[in-house]
């Protein structure tokens, strides 16, 4: 057997229940979809997925509770960062997320709740896409124009 470079095999190992925290389960879910995209095997990745889908499904009753006390010091910076977290895809990728999730809602294969999510997903990844596609690319100056 091959194994992912970064592979562990404590990932199908790793406990994980409704009393975890969100920051440790984002953190499991990050760790279960690096892997999952990188890996070939076919049995252990439906198992990355099941866990992936396990946490994510623990983790979105979460995000409209209080952040737990035990947590907050680990969220509290002294100076904001310098990055904050952006989704910006190339613009050919995010075609592509369009493109898969139309043919998602055209197969009709989704659950109504799911069709509605994958929608919604959809509608903003749309809007987001075609924002990009007509966003600037050039600004006016004194100067002449330059390219941004």
């Amino acid at each position: 057997m091959t194994t992912t470079p970064g592979f562990s095999h404590s990932l199908f190992t790793t406990p994980f229940d409704h009393a975890t925290d969100f920051t440790a389960l984002a953190d499991n879910c990050e760790r279960f979809v690096n892997v999952l995209v990188e890996y070939e095997d076919p049995a252990q990745k439906m198992a990355l997925c099941g866990r992936l889908s396990a946490c994510l499904a623990l983790l979105q009753p979460t995000l409209l509770e209080p952040v737990p006390e035990h947590v907050k010091a680990s969220l509290t910076v002294d100076d904001l960062p310098l990055n904050v977290p952006v989704f910006e895809p190339e613009v050919d990728q995010l075609g592509r997320y369009c493109q898969l999730l139309t043919q998602l809602l055209l197969a009709r294969t989704l659950s109504k709740s799911d069709e509605r999510v994958a929608g919604d997903l959809l509608q903003g990844l749309v809007g987001l896409y075609s924002d990009t596609l007509k966003a600037p690319r050039w600004l006016r100056t004194t100067e002449g124009i330059v390219q941004l």
